[in-house]
Protein backbone atom coordinates (compact mmCIF):
# COMPACT_ATOMS: atom_id res chain seq x y z
CA UNK A 1 0.00 0.00 0.00
CA UNK A 2 1.25 3.73 -0.74
CA UNK A 3 2.38 5.22 2.02
CA UNK A 4 0.77 8.39 1.13
CA UNK A 5 -2.47 6.79 0.93
CA UNK A 6 -2.20 4.83 4.67
CA UNK A 7 -2.15 8.44 6.09
CA UNK A 8 -4.42 10.31 4.33
CA UNK A 9 -7.22 9.30 6.37
CA UNK A 10 -5.49 9.73 9.51
CA UNK A 11 -4.72 13.32 8.19
CA UNK A 12 -8.23 14.19 7.06
CA UNK A 13 -10.44 12.30 9.44
CA UNK A 14 -8.39 12.74 12.87
CA UNK A 15 -5.52 15.19 12.22
CA UNK A 16 -7.56 17.91 10.78
CA UNK A 17 -10.16 18.35 12.68
CA UNK A 18 -8.46 17.63 15.95
CA UNK A 19 -5.87 20.87 15.34
CA UNK A 20 -8.88 23.08 13.63
CA UNK A 21 -10.34 22.58 17.02
CA UNK A 22 -7.25 23.62 18.39
CA UNK A 23 -6.44 26.57 16.73
CA UNK A 24 -10.29 28.08 16.62
CA UNK A 25 -9.84 27.60 20.85
CA UNK A 26 -7.17 30.23 20.38
CA UNK A 27 -8.78 32.70 18.80
CA UNK A 28 -10.15 34.33 21.71
CA UNK A 29 -6.67 35.53 22.61
CA UNK A 30 -7.48 38.80 20.60
CA UNK A 31 -10.79 39.26 21.56
CA UNK A 32 -10.53 41.88 24.49
CA UNK A 33 -13.89 42.60 25.13
CA UNK A 34 -14.52 39.06 25.91
CA UNK A 35 -11.64 38.62 28.38
CA UNK A 36 -12.75 42.07 30.15
CA UNK A 37 -16.17 40.34 30.73
CA UNK A 38 -14.93 37.22 31.77
CA UNK A 39 -12.78 38.67 34.50
CA UNK A 40 -15.53 40.42 35.46
CA UNK A 41 -17.51 37.59 36.17
CA UNK A 42 -18.39 37.07 39.74
CA UNK A 43 -17.45 33.38 39.94
CA UNK A 44 -14.49 33.34 37.66
CA UNK A 45 -12.02 33.27 40.84
CA UNK A 46 -14.02 31.15 43.35
CA UNK A 47 -14.73 28.94 39.92
CA UNK A 48 -10.98 28.22 39.20
CA UNK A 49 -9.87 27.67 42.93
CA UNK A 50 -13.03 24.92 43.60
CA UNK A 51 -11.60 23.19 39.99
CA UNK A 52 -8.09 23.00 41.04
CA UNK A 53 -9.29 21.71 44.33
CA UNK A 54 -11.54 19.01 42.45
CA UNK A 55 -8.64 18.03 40.06
CA UNK A 56 -5.98 17.66 42.63
CA UNK A 57 -7.59 15.90 45.03
CA UNK A 58 -9.21 13.30 42.87
CA UNK A 59 -5.80 12.77 41.61
CA UNK A 60 -3.94 12.17 45.09
CA UNK A 61 -6.45 10.54 46.62
CA UNK A 62 -6.64 8.20 43.36
CA UNK A 63 -3.05 8.05 42.81
CA UNK A 64 -2.76 6.65 46.58
CA UNK A 65 -4.81 4.10 46.43
CA UNK A 66 -3.82 2.99 42.96
CA UNK A 67 -0.52 2.31 44.53
CA UNK A 68 -1.76 0.54 47.78
CA UNK A 69 -3.97 -1.27 45.82
CA UNK A 70 -0.98 -3.09 43.58
CA UNK A 71 1.69 -3.07 45.74
CA UNK A 72 -1.44 -5.25 47.89
CA UNK A 73 -2.45 -7.30 45.14
CA UNK A 74 1.23 -7.49 43.50
CA UNK A 75 2.39 -11.53 42.54
CA UNK A 76 -0.95 -12.62 43.72
CA UNK A 77 -3.85 -15.01 41.56
CA UNK A 78 -5.89 -11.75 41.26
CA UNK A 79 -2.68 -9.86 40.03
CA UNK A 80 -2.69 -12.22 37.30
CA UNK A 81 -6.04 -10.96 36.01
CA UNK A 82 -5.70 -7.28 36.87
CA UNK A 83 -6.67 -6.60 33.09
CA UNK A 84 -9.84 -8.06 33.00
CA UNK A 85 -10.57 -6.88 36.27
CA UNK A 86 -10.17 -3.03 36.00
CA UNK A 87 -11.60 -3.44 32.17
CA UNK A 88 -14.86 -4.15 33.86
CA UNK A 89 -14.64 -1.23 36.16
CA UNK A 90 -13.76 0.90 33.33
CA UNK A 91 -16.60 -0.09 31.22
CA UNK A 92 -19.17 2.03 33.52
CA UNK A 93 -19.17 5.34 31.61
CA UNK A 94 -18.44 8.21 34.42
CA UNK A 95 -21.85 10.14 33.66
CA UNK A 96 -23.71 6.64 34.88
CA UNK A 97 -21.36 6.34 37.82
CA UNK A 98 -22.23 9.87 38.86
CA UNK A 99 -25.92 9.32 38.93
CA UNK A 100 -25.71 6.12 40.47
CA UNK A 101 -23.32 7.31 43.17
CA UNK A 102 -25.51 10.74 43.71
CA UNK A 103 -28.35 7.91 44.33
CA UNK A 104 -26.47 6.07 46.51
CA UNK A 105 -25.57 9.19 48.93
CA UNK A 106 -28.02 11.44 48.94
CA UNK A 107 -30.23 12.23 52.01
CA UNK A 108 -33.05 10.11 50.95
CA UNK A 109 -30.73 7.49 49.36
CA UNK A 110 -29.99 4.05 50.22
CA UNK A 111 -27.16 4.55 52.55
CA UNK A 112 -29.54 6.70 54.80
CA UNK A 113 -32.22 5.22 54.52
CA UNK A 114 -30.15 2.09 56.00
CA UNK A 115 -28.86 4.19 58.40
CA UNK A 116 -33.13 5.58 58.79
CA UNK A 117 -33.14 1.45 60.60
CA UNK A 118 -30.20 1.19 62.64
CA UNK A 119 -31.42 4.82 64.43
CA UNK A 120 -35.21 4.99 64.02
CA UNK A 121 -35.20 7.84 61.62
CA UNK A 122 -38.87 8.76 60.55
CA UNK A 123 -37.18 11.18 57.49
CA UNK A 124 -34.47 12.34 55.20
CA UNK A 125 -31.14 13.57 57.27
CA UNK A 126 -30.55 17.37 56.95
CA UNK A 127 -26.68 16.01 55.28
CA UNK A 128 -25.57 18.02 52.15
CA UNK A 129 -23.63 14.90 50.40
CA UNK A 130 -24.40 15.78 46.45
CA UNK A 131 -23.58 19.28 45.11
CA UNK A 132 -22.08 19.73 48.11
CA UNK A 133 -20.08 23.55 48.57
CA UNK A 134 -16.40 21.72 49.11
CA UNK A 135 -17.10 19.27 45.77
CA UNK A 136 -16.11 16.33 48.32
CA UNK A 137 -19.11 14.03 46.60
CA UNK A 138 -17.25 14.44 43.40
CA UNK A 139 -14.30 14.10 43.98
CA UNK A 140 -15.18 10.74 45.93
CA UNK A 141 -16.61 10.20 42.56
CA UNK A 142 -13.80 10.71 40.44
CA UNK A 143 -11.56 8.91 42.87
CA UNK A 144 -13.55 5.88 42.58
CA UNK A 145 -13.89 6.29 38.85
CA UNK A 146 -9.93 6.86 38.07
CA UNK A 147 -8.57 4.79 40.47
CA UNK A 148 -9.26 1.09 38.32
CA UNK A 149 -7.62 3.11 35.23
CA UNK A 150 -4.67 3.95 37.45
CA UNK A 151 -4.77 0.65 38.97
CA UNK A 152 -4.38 -0.68 35.20
CA UNK A 153 -1.88 1.52 33.86
CA UNK A 154 0.19 0.66 36.57
CA UNK A 155 -0.68 -3.15 35.49
CA UNK A 156 0.63 -2.26 31.99
CA UNK A 157 3.77 -1.13 33.12
CA UNK A 158 4.74 -3.48 35.55
CA UNK A 159 3.47 -6.25 32.88
CA UNK A 160 4.81 -4.76 29.61
CA UNK A 161 7.33 -6.91 28.11
CA UNK A 162 10.77 -7.76 30.23
CA UNK A 163 9.59 -5.38 32.88
CA UNK A 164 8.07 -8.52 35.20
CA UNK A 165 11.08 -10.09 36.02
CA UNK A 166 12.87 -6.83 36.41
CA UNK A 167 10.86 -5.68 38.83
CA UNK A 168 10.79 -9.37 40.42
CA UNK A 169 14.66 -9.00 40.17
CA UNK A 170 14.62 -5.81 41.79
CA UNK A 171 12.30 -7.18 44.64
CA UNK A 172 14.74 -10.17 45.53
CA UNK A 173 17.55 -8.01 45.71
CA UNK A 174 16.31 -5.73 48.23
CA UNK A 175 15.15 -8.64 50.34
CA UNK A 176 18.27 -9.68 50.65
CA UNK A 177 19.37 -6.19 51.57
CA UNK A 178 17.03 -6.31 54.71
CA UNK A 179 14.08 -4.09 53.41
CA UNK A 180 10.52 -5.02 53.78
CA UNK A 181 7.76 -4.74 51.33
CA UNK A 182 6.71 -1.72 51.86
CA UNK A 183 10.26 -0.33 52.48
CA UNK A 184 10.53 -1.81 48.22
CA UNK A 185 7.81 -0.01 46.96
CA UNK A 186 8.14 3.30 48.56
CA UNK A 187 12.03 3.08 47.50
CA UNK A 188 12.60 1.17 44.67
CA UNK A 189 8.66 0.80 43.01
CA UNK A 190 6.81 3.31 43.23
CA UNK A 191 9.48 6.26 41.95
CA UNK A 192 10.17 4.20 38.81
CA UNK A 193 6.34 3.47 38.13
CA UNK A 194 5.79 6.96 38.96
CA UNK A 195 8.00 8.43 36.12
CA UNK A 196 6.37 5.71 33.79
CA UNK A 197 3.01 7.36 34.53
CA UNK A 198 3.37 10.79 34.51
CA UNK A 199 0.78 10.87 31.29
CA UNK A 200 -1.71 9.26 32.65
CA UNK A 201 -1.70 10.92 35.91
CA UNK A 202 -1.79 14.39 34.21
CA UNK A 203 -4.96 12.93 32.26
CA UNK A 204 -6.82 12.39 35.25
CA UNK A 205 -6.09 15.56 37.11
CA UNK A 206 -7.02 17.65 34.09
CA UNK A 207 -10.26 15.34 33.55
CA UNK A 208 -11.24 15.89 37.14
CA UNK A 209 -10.48 19.78 37.08
CA UNK A 210 -12.48 20.30 33.45
CA UNK A 211 -14.94 17.46 34.07
CA UNK A 212 -18.31 19.25 32.76
CA UNK A 213 -20.93 16.13 32.99
CA UNK A 214 -20.00 14.71 36.25
CA UNK A 215 -19.86 18.20 38.05
CA UNK A 216 -23.80 19.06 36.08
CA UNK A 217 -25.31 15.20 38.26
CA UNK A 218 -22.85 15.75 41.40
CA UNK A 219 -20.95 18.30 41.98
CA UNK A 220 -21.42 21.95 43.92
CA UNK A 221 -23.35 24.72 42.18
CA UNK A 222 -22.80 27.55 44.56
CA UNK A 223 -20.44 28.22 43.40
CA UNK A 224 -19.95 25.42 40.63
CA UNK A 225 -16.55 24.54 39.11
CA UNK A 226 -15.12 26.81 36.74
CA UNK A 227 -16.26 24.11 33.77
CA UNK A 228 -19.66 24.31 34.79
CA UNK A 229 -19.46 28.58 34.57
CA UNK A 230 -17.45 28.54 31.20
CA UNK A 231 -20.22 25.52 29.76
CA UNK A 232 -23.41 28.01 30.57
CA UNK A 233 -21.57 30.47 28.85
CA UNK A 234 -20.72 28.53 26.19
CA UNK A 235 -24.30 27.36 25.48
CA UNK A 236 -25.89 30.84 25.85
CA UNK A 237 -27.67 32.09 22.71
CA UNK A 238 -26.06 35.82 23.22
CA UNK A 239 -23.23 36.10 21.11
CA UNK A 240 -20.92 38.41 23.74
CA UNK A 241 -21.80 35.84 26.64
CA UNK A 242 -20.72 32.74 24.22
CA UNK A 243 -17.56 34.53 23.33
CA UNK A 244 -16.87 35.06 27.00
CA UNK A 245 -17.49 31.20 27.65
CA UNK A 246 -15.18 30.78 24.21
CA UNK A 247 -12.04 33.24 26.54
CA UNK A 248 -13.31 31.10 29.10
CA UNK A 249 -12.70 27.58 27.78
CA UNK A 250 -9.00 29.00 27.12
CA UNK A 251 -8.39 30.66 30.37
CA UNK A 252 -9.02 27.50 32.27
CA UNK A 253 -6.98 25.37 29.84
CA UNK A 254 -3.58 27.73 30.53
CA UNK A 255 -4.85 27.77 34.00
CA UNK A 256 -4.52 24.80 34.32
CA UNK A 257 -1.10 24.02 32.23
CA UNK A 258 0.24 26.77 34.18
CA UNK A 259 -0.52 24.97 37.50
CA UNK A 260 0.24 21.96 36.05
CA UNK A 261 3.90 22.95 35.36
CA UNK A 262 4.53 24.79 38.80
CA UNK A 263 3.48 21.12 39.81
CA UNK A 264 5.85 19.27 38.11
CA UNK A 265 8.74 21.09 38.76
CA UNK A 266 7.93 21.42 42.37
CA UNK A 267 7.88 17.93 42.20
CA UNK A 268 11.14 17.67 40.39
CA UNK A 269 12.78 20.13 42.76
CA UNK A 270 11.78 18.21 46.06
CA UNK A 271 13.43 15.09 44.55
CA UNK A 272 16.60 15.44 45.42
CA UNK A 273 15.91 15.59 49.48
CA UNK A 274 13.78 12.75 48.47
CA UNK A 275 16.65 10.78 46.58
CA UNK A 276 18.27 11.12 50.03
CA UNK A 277 15.49 9.67 51.92
CA UNK A 278 15.10 6.42 49.15
CA UNK A 279 19.18 5.97 49.80
CA UNK A 280 18.60 4.98 53.16
CA UNK A 281 18.66 1.48 54.51
CA UNK A 282 17.64 -1.29 55.04
CA UNK A 283 14.43 -0.51 56.27
CA UNK A 284 12.12 -3.70 57.82
CA UNK A 285 9.28 -1.46 56.64
CA UNK A 286 6.75 -4.33 55.92
CA UNK A 287 3.62 -4.07 53.57
CA UNK A 288 0.39 -5.36 55.34
CA UNK A 289 -1.68 -6.42 52.34
CA UNK A 290 -5.12 -7.29 54.00
CA UNK A 291 -5.87 -3.68 53.82
CA UNK A 292 -5.67 -2.70 50.41
CA UNK A 293 -7.36 -5.94 49.57
CA UNK A 294 -10.10 -4.52 51.80
CA UNK A 295 -9.94 -1.17 49.96
CA UNK A 296 -10.07 -2.93 46.57
CA UNK A 297 -13.55 -5.00 48.27
CA UNK A 298 -14.98 -1.82 49.24
CA UNK A 299 -14.28 -0.17 45.56
CA UNK A 300 -15.44 -3.12 43.95
CA UNK A 301 -19.21 -2.92 46.61
CA UNK A 302 -19.44 0.94 45.66
CA UNK A 303 -19.64 -0.33 42.00
CA UNK A 304 -22.08 -3.26 42.15
CA UNK A 305 -24.04 -1.17 45.06
CA UNK A 306 -24.22 1.95 42.78
CA UNK A 307 -25.69 -0.63 39.94
CA UNK A 308 -27.86 -1.93 41.80
CA UNK A 309 -29.72 1.36 43.11
CA UNK A 310 -29.91 2.63 39.44
CA UNK A 311 -31.30 -0.95 38.61
CA UNK A 312 -33.63 -0.45 41.33
CA UNK A 313 -34.80 3.20 40.83
CA UNK A 314 -35.31 2.48 37.30
CA UNK A 315 -38.01 0.22 37.89
CA UNK A 316 -39.58 1.67 41.11
CA UNK A 317 -42.78 3.23 40.73
CA UNK A 318 -43.57 4.80 44.67
CA UNK A 319 -40.22 4.27 47.06
CA UNK A 320 -41.07 6.43 50.00
CA UNK A 321 -38.45 6.77 52.71
CA UNK A 322 -37.47 5.28 55.12
CA UNK A 323 -38.56 1.54 52.90
CA UNK A 324 -35.28 -0.37 52.38
CA UNK A 325 -37.03 -1.95 48.81
CA UNK A 326 -40.03 0.09 46.53
CA UNK A 327 -43.20 -0.57 47.54
CA UNK A 328 -44.42 -0.70 43.52
CA UNK A 329 -42.33 -1.66 40.79
CA UNK A 330 -43.18 -1.77 36.96
CA UNK A 331 -40.83 -1.43 33.50
CA UNK A 332 -42.98 2.00 32.30
CA UNK A 333 -40.15 4.08 32.61
CA UNK A 334 -37.78 1.76 30.30
CA UNK A 335 -41.09 1.96 27.50
CA UNK A 336 -40.18 5.46 27.48
CA UNK A 337 -36.87 5.28 26.12
CA UNK A 338 -38.54 2.41 24.17
CA UNK A 339 -41.27 4.54 22.55
CA UNK A 340 -38.49 7.63 22.26
CA UNK A 341 -35.35 5.75 20.74
CA UNK A 342 -33.97 8.35 19.19
CA UNK A 343 -30.82 9.51 21.56
CA UNK A 344 -29.94 5.46 21.94
CA UNK A 345 -29.81 5.06 18.23
CA UNK A 346 -27.67 7.58 17.92
CA UNK A 347 -25.56 7.27 20.44
CA UNK A 348 -24.99 3.83 18.92
CA UNK A 349 -24.66 4.39 15.62
CA UNK A 350 -22.06 7.47 16.48
CA UNK A 351 -20.04 4.64 18.73
CA UNK A 352 -20.07 2.04 16.37
CA UNK A 353 -19.06 4.11 13.34
CA UNK A 354 -16.78 6.21 15.48
CA UNK A 355 -15.27 2.80 16.81
CA UNK A 356 -14.92 0.96 13.74
CA UNK A 357 -13.62 3.91 11.58
CA UNK A 358 -11.20 4.08 14.20
CA UNK A 359 -9.54 0.74 14.02
CA UNK A 360 -9.48 1.25 10.37
CA UNK A 361 -7.64 4.55 10.41
CA UNK A 362 -4.73 3.11 13.31
CA UNK A 363 -4.60 0.16 11.01
CA UNK A 364 -4.53 1.79 7.28
CA UNK A 365 -1.44 4.14 9.31
CA UNK A 366 0.26 1.34 10.73
CA UNK A 367 0.54 -0.88 7.72
CA UNK A 368 1.99 2.18 5.81
CA UNK A 369 3.75 4.51 7.51
CA UNK A 370 7.14 3.82 9.07
CA UNK A 371 7.28 3.50 12.97
CA UNK A 372 9.88 6.70 13.67
CA UNK A 373 6.56 8.80 12.50
CA UNK A 374 4.40 7.06 15.23
CA UNK A 375 6.09 10.00 17.60
CA UNK A 376 3.91 12.26 16.23
CA UNK A 377 0.75 10.55 15.98
CA UNK A 378 1.19 9.29 19.29
CA UNK A 379 2.09 13.14 20.58
CA UNK A 380 -1.22 14.63 19.00
CA UNK A 381 -3.56 11.45 20.69
CA UNK A 382 -2.11 12.88 23.89
CA UNK A 383 -2.95 16.17 23.51
CA UNK A 384 -6.27 14.97 22.30
CA UNK A 385 -6.48 13.32 25.42
CA UNK A 386 -5.02 15.83 27.92
CA UNK A 387 -6.38 19.04 26.02
CA UNK A 388 -9.47 19.78 28.20
CA UNK A 389 -12.45 18.36 26.46
CA UNK A 390 -14.03 21.94 26.41
CA UNK A 391 -11.00 23.65 24.72
CA UNK A 392 -11.41 21.38 22.04
CA UNK A 393 -15.21 21.21 21.57
CA UNK A 394 -15.63 24.59 21.69
CA UNK A 395 -13.09 25.61 19.31
CA UNK A 396 -14.76 22.53 16.79
CA UNK A 397 -17.68 24.04 17.64
CA UNK A 398 -16.08 27.49 15.90
CA UNK A 399 -14.21 25.76 13.06
CA UNK A 400 -17.04 23.75 12.07
CA UNK A 401 -19.61 26.47 11.94
CA UNK A 402 -17.73 28.01 9.83
CA UNK A 403 -17.50 24.77 7.70
CA UNK A 404 -21.24 24.26 7.91
CA UNK A 405 -20.82 21.20 9.82
CA UNK A 406 -22.45 21.70 13.07
CA UNK A 407 -25.66 20.38 13.78
CA UNK A 408 -24.66 17.64 11.15
CA UNK A 409 -23.87 13.63 11.19
CA UNK A 410 -20.81 14.36 9.46
CA UNK A 411 -19.58 16.99 12.35
CA UNK A 412 -20.90 14.88 15.19
CA UNK A 413 -19.31 11.74 13.88
CA UNK A 414 -15.38 14.13 13.20
CA UNK A 415 -15.93 15.60 16.72
CA UNK A 416 -16.44 11.78 18.38
CA UNK A 417 -13.13 10.97 16.37
CA UNK A 418 -11.19 13.32 18.11
CA UNK A 419 -11.24 11.54 21.52
CA UNK A 420 -12.19 8.00 20.63
CA UNK A 421 -9.28 7.35 17.74
CA UNK A 422 -6.40 9.11 20.30
CA UNK A 423 -7.47 6.44 22.97
CA UNK A 424 -7.76 3.41 20.59
CA UNK A 425 -4.62 4.47 18.75
CA UNK A 426 -2.79 3.97 21.96
CA UNK A 427 -3.95 1.24 23.17
CA UNK A 428 -3.23 -0.56 19.48
CA UNK A 429 0.00 0.84 18.33
CA UNK A 430 2.38 -1.36 20.96
CA UNK A 431 0.72 -4.73 19.87
CA UNK A 432 1.28 -4.00 16.31
CA UNK A 433 4.75 -2.70 16.05
CA UNK A 434 5.95 -5.28 18.52
CA UNK A 435 4.33 -7.88 15.73
CA UNK A 436 7.14 -10.87 14.95
CA UNK A 437 8.29 -9.57 11.18
CA UNK A 438 9.25 -13.34 10.64
CA UNK A 439 5.49 -14.34 9.86
CA UNK A 440 5.74 -11.85 7.37
CA UNK A 441 8.64 -13.18 5.51
CA UNK A 442 7.81 -16.71 5.83
CA UNK A 443 4.20 -15.80 4.01
CA UNK A 444 5.97 -13.59 1.10
CA UNK A 445 8.20 -16.69 0.62
CA UNK A 446 4.88 -18.68 0.31
CA UNK A 447 3.84 -16.12 -2.67
CA UNK A 448 0.99 -15.14 0.02
CA UNK A 449 -0.48 -11.58 -0.88
CA UNK A 450 0.02 -9.11 2.05
CA UNK A 451 -3.95 -9.04 2.58
CA UNK A 452 -4.23 -12.81 2.85
CA UNK A 453 -1.33 -12.57 5.04
CA UNK A 454 -3.51 -10.09 7.26
CA UNK A 455 -6.59 -12.00 7.25
CA UNK A 456 -5.15 -15.11 7.70
CA UNK A 457 -2.19 -14.73 10.49
CA UNK A 458 -1.39 -11.48 11.43
CA UNK A 459 -5.34 -10.02 12.35
CA UNK A 460 -5.85 -13.82 14.77
CA UNK A 461 -2.69 -13.11 16.78
CA UNK A 462 -2.76 -9.83 17.33
CA UNK A 463 -6.78 -10.25 17.50
CA UNK A 464 -6.88 -9.17 21.62
CA UNK A 465 -5.53 -5.64 20.74
CA UNK A 466 -7.61 -5.04 17.92
CA UNK A 467 -10.80 -6.07 19.69
CA UNK A 468 -9.11 -3.91 22.99
CA UNK A 469 -8.87 -0.95 20.91
CA UNK A 470 -12.29 -1.23 19.31
CA UNK A 471 -13.86 -1.90 23.04
CA UNK A 472 -12.19 1.52 24.69
CA UNK A 473 -13.05 3.54 21.29
CA UNK A 474 -16.46 2.16 21.54
CA UNK A 475 -16.79 3.12 25.73
CA UNK A 476 -14.97 6.51 24.54
CA UNK A 477 -17.47 7.55 21.70
CA UNK A 478 -20.92 6.73 23.39
CA UNK A 479 -20.13 8.65 26.53
CA UNK A 480 -19.40 12.36 24.75
CA UNK A 481 -21.36 14.64 26.62
CA UNK A 482 -19.48 17.83 25.75
CA UNK A 483 -18.73 17.59 22.51
CA UNK A 484 -21.75 15.85 21.57
CA UNK A 485 -23.90 18.80 23.23
CA UNK A 486 -22.23 21.21 21.78
CA UNK A 487 -21.69 20.11 17.72
CA UNK A 488 -25.38 18.78 17.84
CA UNK A 489 -26.82 22.21 17.96
CA UNK A 490 -29.98 20.74 19.38
CA UNK A 491 -30.18 19.19 15.70
CA UNK A 492 -29.38 15.48 16.81
CA UNK A 493 -29.79 14.17 21.07
CA UNK A 494 -27.69 11.18 22.23
CA UNK A 495 -27.66 9.21 25.90
CA UNK A 496 -25.23 11.38 27.36
CA UNK A 497 -26.86 14.69 26.59
CA UNK A 498 -30.18 13.03 27.92
CA UNK A 499 -29.13 11.38 31.33
CA UNK A 500 -27.36 14.98 31.84
CA UNK A 501 -30.80 16.87 31.58
CA UNK A 502 -32.79 14.30 33.59
CA UNK A 503 -29.71 14.62 36.09
CA UNK A 504 -30.89 18.30 36.73
CA UNK A 505 -34.36 17.04 37.29
CA UNK A 506 -36.22 15.59 39.32
CA UNK A 507 -37.75 12.46 37.21
CA UNK A 508 -35.29 9.71 39.30
CA UNK A 509 -36.88 6.59 37.34
CA UNK A 510 -36.33 7.81 34.10
CA UNK A 511 -32.59 9.40 35.36
CA UNK A 512 -32.05 5.98 36.52
CA UNK A 513 -33.08 4.31 32.65
CA UNK A 514 -31.01 6.64 30.51
CA UNK A 515 -27.82 6.36 33.05
CA UNK A 516 -28.32 2.32 32.91
CA UNK A 517 -28.64 2.60 28.53
CA UNK A 518 -25.83 4.60 28.17
CA UNK A 519 -24.13 2.38 30.90
CA UNK A 520 -25.74 -1.09 29.32
CA UNK A 521 -23.67 -0.99 25.05
CA UNK A 522 -20.17 -0.44 26.46
CA UNK A 523 -20.45 -3.18 29.07
CA UNK A 524 -21.76 -5.45 26.83
CA UNK A 525 -18.64 -4.72 24.34
CA UNK A 526 -16.15 -5.17 27.00
CA UNK A 527 -17.79 -8.66 27.93
CA UNK A 528 -17.59 -9.44 24.17
CA UNK A 529 -13.99 -8.45 24.05
CA UNK A 530 -13.33 -10.60 26.76
CA UNK A 531 -14.91 -13.49 25.45
CA UNK A 532 -13.57 -13.43 21.68
CA UNK A 533 -10.56 -11.35 22.23
CA UNK A 534 -8.16 -15.14 22.64
CA UNK A 535 -6.01 -15.18 19.58
CA UNK A 536 -6.75 -17.95 17.54
CA UNK A 537 -3.71 -20.03 18.80
CA UNK A 538 -3.55 -19.81 23.08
Amino acid sequence: MPRILGALPLIFLWGAPLFLGLFYALMPLGNATAWAALFAHPQLWPGLGLSLWIGSAALVLSALLAFWIVAGLHDTPVWRHMSGAAGSLLALPHLAFAIGLGFLIMPSGFIARVAAKLFAWDSPPHWVTTQDPWGLALIAALALKETPFLVWTIWTVMARGGMAQVFDGQIRSAQSLGHGMGSIWLRILVPQIGASIVWPLAIVWIYGASVVDMAIAIGPTQPPPLALVVWRDLNDADASINGRGAAGALFLSLAMAFTGVCGYLSAYAAFGSFRRWLSRGPSPRRLKVLWPRLALGLIVAVYLATLATLITISISTRWPFPLLAPEALSVKFWGALVTAPSPLIASLMLAISVSISSLVIAILWLESTPARFDRMVVAAAVLAIAAPALLIASGQYAGFLRLGITGTWTGLFLAHLTPAFAYGMIVLKGPYRDFDGRYRSIAHGLNASGLRFWIAIKAPILKPALIGAFSVAFAVAIAQFVTAQLIASGHFTTLPMEAVTLASGGNRPLTAVYALALTLPPALVFLLGAIYGRPRWS
